[in-house]
Parts: structure tokens; sequence; C-alpha cells
């Protein structure tokens, strides 16, 4: 049998840490906590951070828990494995959020994501993205440092030093500004501002789309998948479902801020055909993107039995956009701006980018 972690003793165990004075955390913690968050910042991968605290809250819940055998499943002989998905999801994603501490990453499943959604243990030699790599890993030796620790009351000193640190790492957004009223053309420039500044790994562009659809479809049936996450759910970034009582996907947007080929093009349709969504649409707003033989695009298109749109530049997609929202112009205008607010914010976009929108907004 595994090790049995209660998630209420955990989360009274978090409660208590979060407690203590900031002066009382371990310095040489601090520091290592620091380094890790330093890394991150600095590749594509924050899941690190949400494990690292996730192995800290395992070892100051019992020093026997192995911090490498992350998934009981497979190890089946091994006492002392426990889930570092279910203690994560159960205890630190709700404490995170009520206590203002990052974890890095916001979703409900921080660790339902690569490497360790493959990985059968922490050092099974699962891949790693490259640009990720030096904060794995960091983040290994600092799990193997926590292993070598004499008992839980060490363990918890240094889950106070990753809460003192991460507590700087929390995102503060500014208020959506929901009553600002913008004209399309006004929407359109803001949309052009907030994306060309800082691309954020496509991140400001798919949340602007995603937003944008939110107000034509509604947000209930407008899903955005995660930057830089091959989704096997979702066959473009921004995907509409099928209204009710109907099932499936209605139309794939893929979102790019980067020149597309025709080639990326057929790809993306292939896909969309393979996961039954038969209406795609490419959105290239890269101010480098260079023309594209769009008839030749449409009849390989027709030739393949999807129908297929593609949109050059922000213009013609946010004016079709706030044409076919139900509300008039002027009032689906207005109603983007906190839609693209929320979707900035669902998409782990920066504070910078939140406060960006807002202020350019209201200019």
């Amino acid at each position: 049998m595994p090790l049995r972690i209660d998630s209420a003793a955990a989360e009274q165990l978090v409660r208590e840490v979060m407690l203590r004075p900031e002066k009382s955390a371990p310095p040489e913690w601090i520091a290592r906590v620091e380094r890790l968050s330093e890394l991150c910042a600095a590749g594509p991968a924050k899941t690190h951070i949400a494990f690292l605290g996730t192995a800290m809250l395992a070892k100051a819940y019992n020093r026997h828990a192995d911090l490498f055998a992350i998934k009981p499943d497979h190890a089946p002989n091994n006492a002392n494995a426990f889930s570092a998905r279910t203690l994560c999801h159960k205890v630190w994603v709700p404490l995170a959020a009520e206590f203002g501490v990052s974890i890095g990453v916001t979703g409900r499943e921080p660790l339902n994501n690569q490497p360790y959604f493959r990985m059968t243990r922490l050092d099974d030699g699962t891949p790693v993205h490259p640009g990720a790599q030096a904060s794995f890993d960091y983040m290994v030796g600092l799990v193997r440092e926590l292993t070598a620790l004499p008992n839980e009351k060490a363990a918890s000193e240094a889950l106070h030093a990753f809460v003192v640190v991460r507590r700087r790492y929390r995102v503060s957004y500014a208020a959506e500004g929901a009553e600002v009223p913008v004209s399309a053309l006004d929407l359109t420039e803001a949309i052009r501002t907030l994306v060309s500044e800082d691309a954020e790994g496509g991140r400001r562009a798919q949340a602007v789309v995603a937003g944008l659809l939110d107000i034509v479809s509604g947000s209930d049936r407008v899903e955005s998948g995660r930057i830089n996450d091959p989704s096997r759910k979702h066959p473009g970034d921004v995907c509409v479902r099928m209204a009710a009582p109907a099932s499936g996907w209605e139309k794939a947007f893929e979102v790019r801020d980067k020149p597309v080929s025709i080639s990326d093009i057929r790809v993306f349709c292939v896909k969309c055909l393979a996961m039954g969504a038969r209406e795609a649409a490419v959105v290239a707003v890269s101010d480098r993107q260079g023309p594209l033989d769009e008839a030749e695009l449409a009849l390989w298109a027709n030739s393949m039995g999807v129908g297929l749109t593609v949109f050059i530049g922000w213009d013609v997609f946010v004016d079709q956009a706030l044409f076919w929202a139900a509300p008039p112009k002027p009032e689906a205008a207005t109603l983007a701006v906190s839609a693209i607010h929320r979707r900035l914010v669902g998409v782990e976009a920066s504070s910078a980018a939140i406060d960006l929108w807002a202020t350019i907004i209201r200019q």
C-alpha cells in the first residue's frame, strides 16, 4: 500500500506555515527557491515550482515519503510512494489561491502537465523541454536535498521558505474595466498595441481571439488551450463547441503572431479533420506575414472537405467578430474589453500585460 497523505491534515500543515513570520524562514532555502524561480522565469516551464512545493509538503507531512516515487501505480511495492498530482491538486492549488502564493501555474491540475504527465517516477529519464532542462535539473537537485533532511520539522522550514519566496511572485491583476466604452477602431488599435508590445509566446494573441469569440459564441462554448502544450483534446488554440444538444467542435482557430505558411495551414486543417472540426480558421497577425495564395488554399480545403477561413491582421478578424456578436457593435466592443481581460488572466499572461491592457483601453 502506498503512503496515504490525509488532505485535511496536509492543508492544516500548510496553513500553519503560512502564519509564520517571514524572518524565521531559513535563508539557505530562500536562496534555493529564489534560484529555481529565476530559472523557471527564464524558460518555458514553471510547473517545476509547483512540483517542488508539493515535494516539500510531502516531506513535511511524513519524513519517509519517497519524493521520487510520485505515482503509486508505478511503485506498487513501495510503501512510501505517494501521489504528487493528488496532493498538489487537493491541497496546494486551493491554498495557493487563498493565500496569494504563486506555485508557478494557475491551472487546477499543475502536475497533469509535461514532463510529469508522462513520467513514472521523477528520475526515470522522461524528456524535458530543452529550454526547461536547467530548471528541471536544479529542481531535482533540491528534491535530493529534501530527501536527505532528517525530519518533518526541517522539511517544514524549507516549505516556509518556499511560501515566503513565492508570495513575492503572486500576480496582482488590474481591474477589468468593464464599463469602459470603446469603439471598434479603438479596440483594434488597443489589441494591436497589446500584442506588439510583447507576444509572451503567443499568450496575448490567443487571449484576444478567445475574448472576441466569447462575445460571439458565449464563454461557455469557447475553449482556449494552454500555450506550448500539445493538446490531445483541442484541434486548435481556441475552439468553439457546438451548441447543445449537439456535441463536438463547431470551429477551430489557430492563432499565429509569427508568419504562417501554406504548409502550416494545411497541417492545421488535417488535425482539425482528425478531431472532428469541419470549420477551421487561421488568425495570422504577425507584421511580417507574407502573402498567401488563398485561392490555392481554398481549392485544397474544398477537396479535403474542410471549411477554411484565413484572417490576415487584426482589422478583419475584429470587425467580423463584432459584426457577428449578438449586441450592436458599440456594445460588443465594450464587452470585448472585459472578455479579453479575463482571457489574459486565463492564459497566465503577465501582470504587465494586464496593466497595459487596462492602461491603453482607457486612453
